[in-house]
């Protein structure tokens, strides 16, 4: 091994130097081997963490004396191969002493020096080998610490190697302990000499005279004994000259133990004085940066040396760090270098590398030996190390080193410490260690080399090329630019195969080729399993997969080209399977996914080498393909011709290469797939299978996507159509998933030539509108800055083409309208009919192909805004031939309708293909047509709103007006009023479906009631009216009874009219809310009295809005005669808080002679009343309208009246209206707060002056309009409510009055004061009558006569003091029952008087011992006043005045 050579291996090591004069280290290296690598050092500097050094490889090199002058021993009786002699000191020949660098660091030197001493006896040691050791000592050890610094520092250690047979293998080492005796101790050594003890041995000599005295002084003395068994027999001394003391095991293990840990303890003491050197020295370098002089070339090698010092005792963790700042300081003195900041310092570089050429063409020593191998995809290249064997630290420190070398070299020692943390097998090999059985490689960091050569190629690949092209014009090395592009190319090529083989992991023996997998025919489609990666099968890092949804992915075909036994087999389901599992492994898609990124980086340059011979797979060949811009002259016409895009990609051998390259300037591991175009092809294809089994690996799905469309084009251009269809079949997919139009487009292109090439006709017509969508698209978006672009894609006849294949086989195909055509929009306004009714709208749109198609049928739809399920068609009349450009269509449209109407599709058909768009959005939109929708004024609005088209009827068109009926009974059903009127039309039939749209309501058809037309044919389907003709100017009635399931405020429904005209059908289309519920509340409240009953009724409002009551009428019936006690003036207002109140007294008319009936028994309320809702929004409706009718706004009364009505029902608010009924006027808003500009747009553009102007004048003059309560108007808006009010009965009543029969008052005038304390007597009397009795009114069985009742006087303890008879029985034979008491008031004040209960006594019991159950309805007539007064018991022809309690004096 050359020096170059050792000083690159020994970085990695700790040098142990060994001076053998007696040639028996031999006899223990193997055994020193096998205890190697040194584990678990400890080592802490002052300025650095503790540092635990897990494991440190130790190189013994023997020295000048021991290389030159002894030879192996027992060479000659070795039968089995090379000795351990021939082990130790094989490459170690040429590692002669060298004289001391100049700059320190730059060559090793040894940490330990070891002396090997074979001593058999004390006589030789005293005689002979006590002097050699300490000439040794002399001439080696103090010469090398004579030179004062410590970067050379090292340790000695002196090993006794005991042979058996000799004086000192009968030497004991070891003794028993006193304390453990099964431990063991060395014995103790001592001069003084006893009778019956052994004197002192050879070891005790040794440690005597060479070790330090003292308690910290270093033991430097080991011994090691040699097993007979293991001895060559020339090496034993013949005869035996004393017995051999055997050694047990254990005292073997103490020995080796005690020279291992002496010399962990020997090597670290050396090297913590160099870090300490190395580190003073880079601080003074450090010092000096900003000094002239400086050199960064001088100051790398000293920082290096700490880093190899770092790196050989095992800190490679320290020494990565260390060429990362290394790294960072070289791009830092080169980017000032060429900015011109590095004036006065020293540092200089090579302007080029004068041998980079001769390494990459392969003229190195390596490949001149034949050091050729193959590389994974099969293909031969020299050795990647070749590319870096150079002595790249000899240039650094002349400074004649260039860029790119100082970057190579600086990369390679990054790699070789990051492959060493890695635990890789080649690291392990190098430091000639294997790797143990519980260890495994560490993938991220192999992960890491590979993506630090990921940027490092490319940025070495521009230095290179700089240099290159910077390289002297000779003769002999004269390279021009497509020169520098091979070469640069081939080191890319190389370094990349070079990483590859470096970072190979036995996991990835899954994608490596397998060269036993069975060829697959060619031309047919093996299934497989899908490529599932599993989602979140790889924890570290997780990722995503679209490849999961595919269904039946292709198989990788072999190639119909010759392959070698090397070539790749397809990828397999189990293999992804496998790749899948092993996701798992941290590190592991990361690595997968670097090394798929160098393997492409080599694809791509073997196509640019291709290109340079016009051979071009893949991507890059579809690339080629299209046409290319060219200078056109303006005023010619017939320039702009595009050049023909090919179906297919075909290979082309014949067209001339685009550039020329020499192939002797490619590596011979090139030259082979250079050979020709087929040997291209087949080395693009394993790369690419390669790649994408790496991706595969580490669940790229979108990179595997990308390679198989590169293996699909590629099989397209070698003729295997079949093969390639299958493969971009199942891409297709994934790429439109992803909206990869270009890319989509470009496989769509290829995919269409297959399936027309294989006859499929119904996928060959879904690809090619597919295509077009995509070409349509990609124009669309041009269009919308340009009027005119260039195109890559020639589509002209591909359009007309589809359509007619689909006629052709009958194919029916619905298609997305907008992905073929752009621009739709259609005109905010409608255009009416002159002569009948309906619209026209206008659809406008631009055609972006090239074709000039023939469209069938336009039909388009509009759905309510309110109310989707309103919708309403349009068509056109007539074919219409779609050219390129902007295409207008006139639809027209049978149907009359009023509000917002969204746009709901559009289609066009032509033949079997369908262009369908909806305009529905997923969720429904606020449709605003004027601001806030029809009601309020409209707010500012910044988002966007939703296209609609705002419809109403023309004025002379058909329409239809729904209202309730305004007189209400409410013990009948209420009645729903519909008024149709003809308008212009005449009319020849008319059916009229009505849906309810309110939950609970029902509609009575049949009992449907007309005035103006007649039913026809039987009336019409259920839910629908069928009517005869209705002229023109005419209108028709029909009232339709109604009842709702439940309490609801609002009734809604949709009308539907279809009428026929000599014209043809028509529908009108319209949909309403009513008020169902009353804005009236009344409450009833009875009192009986023996003649009569008096009923009081409050009318108040359930809104907070007010109304006018304007009549009231209580009506008799034939059991009851009213008279009118107390009722309000005529047009009294009532709201909430001010309720109307009526009262009544109710007489019984005389007995009838025939049987009354409860129902002709009741009384009616009327109540006829306005609400000033309706009342103020009538007369804006009137002025408006009347407006409307002396303007030129006429034309648009159905469309401003009821948008008049929805503002200003918006408008009422309860304080408004408030305001408007005290006040009698209603203040409107102006022109701009009514919102109506966003009606006004949705006119003609030539109608709109006109009714804005016309709209501001109304507004103007109507600033306040005025609101009477009195007039026609009022009367038109009243309402009339009829009540049927029930007269209670009860079966008895009873009548209680109080008579004071003393003068025990004082009676004032208008009042009688008690006195306190004094006694007044009374009389109660209590009679009863049977008058409002059920019995009475309507002839049904009255009480026994011998009912009995229990009469009972009570009153308030506190108040009065009661004597005499307070509780009595009575019948009902007995007309008057009479009750005297005595009352003493008990307190001062207002007193309540005592009142009278009557309960019925309990039934009683017959003989046989049945009850006697009879209904009974009690009345307690108990008469009470008003607030605070006293309750008072009062016969109508009794005294009246209150009782009142007052003091005496």
């Amino acid at each position: 091994m050359n020096a170059r050579a050792m000083e690159a291996s020994s970085s990695s090591k700790v040098t142990v130097e060994y001076h053998d004069p007696s040639g028996v280290f031999p006899l223990i290296s193997r055994e020193i081997a096998g205890r190697l690598p040194l584990r678990n050092l400890n080592w802490q500097s002052p300025s650095r963490p503790l540092r635990q050094i897990r494991q440190l490889h130790v190189d013994f090199v023997p020295d000048k004396f021991t290389e030159t002058a002894l030879r192996p021993p027992i060479q000659r009786f070795d039968s089995n191969g090379p000795t351990s002699v021939e082990i130790v000191r094989s490459g170690r020949r040429d590692a002669v002493k060298e004289r001391r660098h100049q700059i320190p660091g730059l060559k090793t030197s040894p940490y330990l020096k070891l002396y090997v001493l074979r001593c058999d006896d004390k006589d030789t040691y005293k005689d002979t080998e006590r002097k050699r050791i300490r000439e040794w000592l002399r001439d080696s050890t103090q010469a090398e610490s004579s030179t004062g610094d410590n970067h050379d520092a090292f340790e000695w250690l002196i090993l006794h190697v005991v042979v058996p047979g000799t004086t000192a293998a009968s030497e004991p080492r070891w003794r028993e302990s006193v304390k453990e005796p099964d431990e063991l101790k060395e014995r103790k050594t001592s001069n003084v000499k006893f009778p019956g003890k052994p004197p002192r041995t050879v070891f005790d000599r040794l440690r005597a005279d060479f070790n330090d005295s003292g308690k910290a002084g270093v033991d430097r003395v080991a011994q090691i004994r040699l097993l007979k068994q293991n001895m060559p027999p020339d090496l034993l001394p013949t005869p035996t000259v004393a017995e051999t003391l055997e050694e047990t095991t254990q005292e073997r293990e103490l020995s080796w133990k005690d020279l291992l840990d002496k010399l962990k303890v020997l090597i670290l003491g050396p090297f913590d004085a160099r870090v300490r050197q190395y580190e003073v020295d880079i601080a003074e370098q450090e010092s000096r940066r900003s000094l002239p002089g400086w050199n960064f070339c001088t100051f790398f090698i000293h920082k290096e040396g700490l880093a190899k010092a770092l790196e050989s005792i095992g800190l490679v963790e320290d020494a990565l760090a260390l060429y990362d700042e290394l790294s960072l300081g070289l791009e830092t003195a080169v980017r000032e270098i060429a900015s011109g900041q590095a004036d006065g310092t020293a540092t200089s570089f090579a302007a080029y590398t004068n041998d980079i050429v001769d390494r990459i063409l392969g003229f190195s020593k390596a490949t001149m030996n034949g050091a050729m191998k193959r590389d994974s995809n099969g293909l031969q290249h020299s050795s990647g190390a070749g590319l870096f064997s150079k002595d790249y630290r000899e240039e650094i420190v002349r400074s004649n080193i260039s860029v790119f070398d100082f970057f190579c070299y600086l990369f390679i020692r990054q790699k070789a410490l990051i492959l060493r943390l890695a635990n890789t097998a080649a690291a392990n090999a190098e430091l000639g260690a294997a790797r143990s059985s519980d260890s495994s490689e560490d993938l991220v960091l192999i992960s890491e080399v590979c993506w630090r050569a990921s940027s490092f190629i490319p940025n070495s690949a521009r230095s290179l090329r700089q240099e290159l092209q910077s390289m002297p014009k000779s003769t002999e090395k004269a390279l021009n630019s497509h020169d520098v592009d091979a070469i640069t190319y081939s080191w890319i090529y190389l370094v990349a195969g070079y990483i590859l083989s470096e970072t190979i992991a036995p996991v990835l023996d899954l994608v490596q080729l397998d060269s036993n997998s069975k060829p697959l025919v060619n031309g047919t489609s093996p299934q497989r399993s899908d490529f599932s990666f599993a989602m979140g099968a790889s924890p570290y890092p997780e990722r995503s997969s679209s490849l999961a949804v595919r269904q039946s992915a292709p198989d990788l075909h072999r190639p119909s080209v010759a392959m070698s036994e090397e070539s790749a087999g397809t990828i397999t389901g189990s293999e992804i399977d496998l790749g899948t599992k092993a996701a798992g492994i941290p590190g592991l898609p990361e690595l997968a996914t670097y090394r798929a990124e160098l393997v492409v980086m080599q694809r791509k340059m073997l196509e640019d080498l291709a290109q340079h011979r016009g051979w071009l797979a893949g991507w890059a060949a579809v690339e080629h393909s299209k046409p290319r811009l060219e200078d056109v002259e303006l005023d010619a016409s017939n320039n702009d011709e595009r050049a023909e895009s090919a179906g297919g990609i075909q290979a082309t051998p014949e067209t001339e290469p685009i550039k020329s390259a020499s192939i002797a300037l490619v590596p011979p591991s090139l030259a082979t797939a250079l050979e020709s175009e087929q040997a291209f092809q087949s080395a693009f294809e394993r790369l690419s299978d390669q790649a994408m089994r790496y991706y595969a690996v580490a669940t790229q799905s979108k990179s595997v996507d990308l390679i198989i469309g590169d293996l699909a084009l590629l099989k397209r251009q070698q003729g295997d159509t079949v093969t390639a269809e299958d493969y971009i079949r199942h891409l297709l997919p994934s790429f439109e998933a992803d909206t990869w139009s270009s890319t989509e487009a470009e496989l769509l292109l290829v995919y269409i030539s297959c399936l027309e090439e294989l006859q499929r006709h119904l996928e060959h017509l879904e690809a090619v509108l597919k295509l077009l969508s995509k070409v349509a698209k990609k124009r669309m978006v041009h269009t919308s800055f340009v009027t005119q672009i260039y195109d890559d894609f020639d589509v002209s006849g591909v359009l007309q083409k589809a359509i007619d294949i689909s006629a052709a086989h009958s194919i029916q195909l619905d298609c997305r309208l907008e992905d073929f055509f752009g621009d739709v929009q259609f005109d905010e306004h409608i255009v009416h009919h002159d002569d009948m009714d309906g619209f026209t709208l206008r659809l406008r749109l631009r055609h972006v192909l090239d074709d000039a198609v023939e469209v069938e049928e336009v039909a388009a739809s509009l759905v309510a805004a309110q109310d989707p399920a309103q919708v309403i068609m349009l068509r056109c009349a007539r074919s219409v031939v779609v050219r390129p450009g902007l295409v207008d269509v006139n639809l027209d449209c049978s149907t009359s309708a009023l509000g917002p109407f969204l746009l709901g599709s559009l289609k066009l058909k032509a033949r079997g293909l369908t262009f369908v768009k909806d305009f529905q959005p997923s969720k429904a939109p606020t449709v605003l047509v004027n601001g806030n929708g029809i009601g309020s004024p409209a707010p500012v609005r910044n988002e966007p709103l939703q296209s609609s088209v705002f419809l109403y009827p023309s004025e002379s068109s058909f329409n239809l007006q729904a209202e309730l009926v305004r007189d209400i009974r409410l013990d009948k059903p209420r009645h729903l009023l519909l008024t149709l009127s003809s308008g212009r039309n005449e009319v020849e039939g008319v059916d009229l479906r009505i849906k309810p749209t309110s939950a609970g309501l029902r509609l009575h058809l049949a009992d449907a009631d007309l005035e103006g037309i007649v039913l026809s044919g039987g009336g019409g389907k259920p839910g629908q009216l069928a009517m005869s003709s209705l002229s023109a100017g005419q209108s028709a009635l029909i009232t339709i009874p109604y009842t709702v399931d439940q309490a609801t405020p609002d009734i809604s429904m949709r009308f539907e009219v279809h009428y026929r005209t000599p014209k043809g059908p028509f529908t009108y289309l319209t949909s309403t809310v009513l008020r169902h519920e009353l804005p009236l509340d009344v409450e009833v409240n009875e009192r009986f009295r023996m003649k009569y009953l008096t009923s009081s009724f409050t009318l108040r409002t359930l809104r907070p809005a007010p109304l006018l009551v304007l009549d009231t009428h209580l009506r008799e019936s034939m059991a009851y005669t009213v008279e009118a006690s107390s009722v309000p003036s005529a047009s009294s207002t009532i709201t909430e808080t001010m309720p109307a109140r009526l009262r009544y007294k109710i007489f019984r008319k005389a007995p009838s002679s025939g049987k009354m009936i409860k129902r002709n028994a009741s009384l009616a309320l009327d109540v006829k009343y306005v609400s000033f809702v309706d009342l103020i929004a009538t007369t804006v409706r009137e002025s408006f309208a009347e407006f409307l009718n002396a303007s030129g706004c006429r034309p648009l009364r159905h469309l401003l009246c009821p948008i008049m009505d929805q503002k200003v029902w918006g408008l009422l608010h309860a304080p408004h209206v408030e305001l408007s009924a005290v006040s009698q006027q209603l203040r409107m808003p102006s022109f701009q707060e009514f919102g109506w500009n966003n009606i006004i747009d949705t006119l003609p553009p030539g109608a709109k002056p006109d009714v804005e102007a016309c709209l501001q004048k109304w507004h103007s003059e109507h600033i306040t309009i005025a609101t009477a309560t009195e007039g026609a108007l009022t009367e038109k808006v009243a309402r009339c409510v009829t009540i049927a009010v029930d007269v209670p009965t009860v079966d008895i009543v009873f009548n209680a009055s109080m008579i004071v029969q003393d003068k025990g008052y004082i009676d004032v005038p208008g009042q009688k004061i008690l006195i306190l304390g004094t006694p007044v007597t009374a009389e109660i009397s209590v009679r009863h009558t049977f008058d409002w009795s059920a019995s009475s009114v309507f002839g049904s069985k009255q009480l026994d006569s011998k009912t009995s009742f229990v009469i009972e006087i009570q009153a308030d303890r506190e108040a009065w003091l009661v004597g005499g008879r307070r509780r009595a029985r009575v019948t009902l034979d007995m007309d008057n029952t009479v009750l005297g008491i005595v009352l003493v008031p008990l307190r001062l004040g207002t007193l309540a008087l005592p009142h009278v209960t009557v309960q019925a006594q309990a039934p009683t019991t017959n003989e046989g011992g049945s009850q006697e159950a009879k209904a009974m309805t009690l009345r307690d007539q108990v008469l009470r006043d008003r607030a605070q007064l006293p309750s008072r018991l009062l016969s109508p022809d009794e005294d009246t005045r209150p009782y009142q309690l007052a003091t005496s004096h």
